[in-house]
């Protein structure tokens, strides 16, 4: 039994006629008749019965025919979305990046869709830590990342700008009107802090003790917006990449003077694993218009800090 035997049988089925099944399936007469016949023999049963001109599906053939539709119909379905995967123009990009990341990964979406067309394009994002970006580009689970540089043989990847850090404060504390700080200023305060597991916090850390500072930390969290709530609140200080969204609520951004190491973002793929054309083509964008981090923020003034 072979799948052109199945598309053969099902044709008849629905036609009950064998003249114009085999003109609808561009093959002679005889040739379908035949087709017929050794699917006949291998089931060891008729599938067929001749009512004059036409034919009937039989007992056996009215069981055979909804199993052979339903796999024929399954496997259509199938091919049409392995076709719809690779046609860059309504195909599945699949990327993930740090949540601080967020609105930028949402503008760079409509970027894309509006300048290249491909408006029918489905994106899959999803933000994660550091680690979990590294795991699921080696394991196939993501096409694309926007991240800090992964040192990985299989990982490549281009620069697409500076994500810089800042100070944030509650409105009332004693540095919120200042248009800069030293770390030394920061001695003393109560953090809310990256935790060990995330890289910017073990960053922060080591840049801290650098520095001759010892922050009392009074809690850790891998999400930026639960520091931004320790800080609104009045609870604490942060030391978090620059918001996106613009300063949270009852909080100032404010600039730290010193050469803290900042946050250089690359658009990561693994080279080593196939990647879809729809996944191509976002990836070709964003590398084509070169540091689109540092462009969006240049758009977007109002970010401030």
């Amino acid at each position: 039994m072979n799948l052109r035997q199945l598309y053969y049988f099902k044709t008849i089925a629905e036609l009950e006629h064998y003249t114009k099944a085999a003109e609808e399936l561009y093959i002679s007469q005889s040739s379908l008749s035949h087709s017929i016949h050794e699917l006949e023999e291998e089931l060891q049963v008729e599938l067929f019965s001749r009512h004059g001109r036409n034919i009937k599906l039989t007992k056996q053939g009215e069981m055979f025919y909804p199993h052979v539709k339903k796999t024929l119909e399954t496997l259509e379905n199938g091919i049409s979305e392995l076709r719809d995967y690779n046609d860059p123009n309504r195909g599945v990009v699949s990327l993930a990046a740090f949540a601080s990341l967020d609105h930028f990964v949402s503008d760079s979406i409509v970027c894309y869709m509006s300048d290249s067309g491909c408006m029918d394009v489905r994106f899959q994002y999803e933000h994660d830590g550091f680690h979990e970006i590294h795991r699921r580009l080696l394991e196939g689970d993501i096409d694309l990342a926007f991240s800090t540089w992964i040192d990985d043989p299989q990982i490549d990847g281009v620069l697409i700008g500076t994500h810089r850090l800042v100070l944030l404060v509650p409105e009332g504390h004693r540095l919120a009107q200042c248009g800069g700080v030293s770390m030394k200023d920061l001695d003393g305060e109560s953090f809310a802090a990256f935790d060990a597991d995330s890289q910017l916090g073990v960053q922060i850390k080591a840049y801290m003790e650098e520095c001759g500072i010892t922050p009392k930390v009074i809690m850790e969290a891998r999400q930026d917006e639960v520091l931004y709530g320790m800080v609104s609140a009045a609870r604490s200080v942060a030391i978090t990449p620059l918001p996106l969204s613009g300063a949270p609520y009852n909080v100032r951004i404010v600039n730290i003077d010193d050469d803290i190491p900042q946050r250089k973002l690359y658009l990561l793929w693994n080279k080593e694993r196939y990647m879809p054309s729809s996944a191509v083509c976002f990836r070709d964008f964003i590398i084509g218009r070169g540091m689109m981090f540092d462009q969006y923020l240049q758009r977007h003034p109002e970010i401030g800090g």
